[in-house]
Parts: structure tokens; sequence; C-alpha cells
């Protein structure tokens, strides 16, 4: 009899561990589900060519902080299908709000086509040093339709005075050079926002205007 139980406790034994690895992988399985791999991405200065904009040694240009639609505004990364239908990616976020990322990416923008002893900087600023001209930038939109980026941009250039010296507003576009992705759409909206400093640099006033 008592062979017979040991035999019966090393069974049940047996069973156990089993039950217990069984149990184990089904909990790990579900934590990989659960917790699927999160990404962090930001703006970059524009690769794509632009003409380099000559200004006076002495200029001073600033880049009021970037405002964006409400629905724009959030950690996740979101755009919209041309119409009222808003995506986001779940997983992809903005390692920074994205008004911070947009003022950054100006400034560097606007530093690389400018190549001289402008100074450029980002505000708000205390009142005796604002920049002689400050650029107000309003990004009112941010689709993806047909592998194409789409961005409505209203921005304005103001003079100390705060006269307006210069606006637009422009739908930039630019198709995706990869497969529809997070990672192709903010490379696709870090050329555009080239464009959109190499805008705001031809109406800044300067020699002969």
């Amino acid at each position: 009899m008592s062979r017979y139980l040991r035999i019966l406790n090393l069974v049940m034994g047996q069973n156990a561990a089993a039950a217990k690895a069984f149990f184990l992988i089904i909990l790990i399985s579900g934590c990989s589900v659960r917790n699927p791999s999160y990404h962090d991405y930001t703006l970059v200065a524009a690769t794509v060519s632009q003409e380099q904009t000559v200004l006076p040694d002495t200029a001073t240009l600033g880049v009021f902080p970037v405002s964006v639609a409400g629905w724009l505004d959030k950690k996740t990364i979101t755009w919209s299908d041309g119409g009222v239908r808003l995506q986001s990616s779940a997983n992809d976020h903005w390692g920074e709000p994205l008004p911070e990322l947009l003022t950054q990416a100006m400034v560097q923008n606007l530093r690389q086509q400018v190549h001289s002893g402008t100074w450029i900087s980002s505000g708000p600023w205390v009142r005796n040093k604002r920049p002689e001209v400050v650029a107000f930038v309003d990004v009112q939109s941010i689709a993806l339709v047909d592998r194409q980026l789409r961005m409505n941009v209203a921005w304005s250039l103001e003079g100390q005075d705060q006269q307006v010296i210069a606006r637009q507003e422009r739908v930039y576009t630019l198709p995706l050079e990869s497969d529809v992705s997070t990672q192709a759409l903010v490379q696709a909206l870090s050329q555009v926002w080239g464009r959109v400093a190499n805008d705001m640099l031809q109406g800044f006033p300067g020699p002969g205007k």
C-alpha cells in the first residue's frame, strides 16, 4: 500500500509542477499582450534642400510658442483622415508636448536656413529682449490622405510695434516616402515644417524689402 501511495504522490507532484509552469506561461503571455512596447517621437530640422536666405547680421528673429488645435495637443500622435474622423497611434507618443516640439524644430529650421549672424530665439521674452521680428505660428490641422501628409498652417510676422509685416495661411502637402506608419508621418511632418520656415524667411524684412 505504501508503494502505491508513493507513486500517487509523485504523479500529483509532477502534475502540480506542470500546472504551475503552465500558469506561469499564461501569466507572462498575458503581460506581454497588456503591456506592448511604446515609442516616443520628436521633430528634427528638415533635410530637404532650401535656398539660404541672407538676412542682416544685426537682425533678430523670434518664434513665439507655436499653437496647435486642441485635438492635436495630446500625448498620443494624432491626425485626421482629411475629414471629421480622428486617428491616433495608441503606442506612439510625442516625447514632449507637440507645441514645444514644433517651436524647437522651427528655431532649428530657421537657424539652418539663415546661416548668418542673425539671432534667432524662442519666446516668450522680457519686454526689452523682444526680437525686432516675431513669428506667430498656428497649426490648424494635420491630416493623412492617400499616403500624403497635409498640414494646414497659418503664420504671421510682427515688428516691435506689433505691426503685421507678412502673413500667410496655406495647406502644405508632402507624400510619405514609405508605407504608412507613425515614423513615416513624423518624418514627413519634419520636412513640411522646414517649408513653413522657408516661407516665413521670405517674408522677413531685409535689404530691398
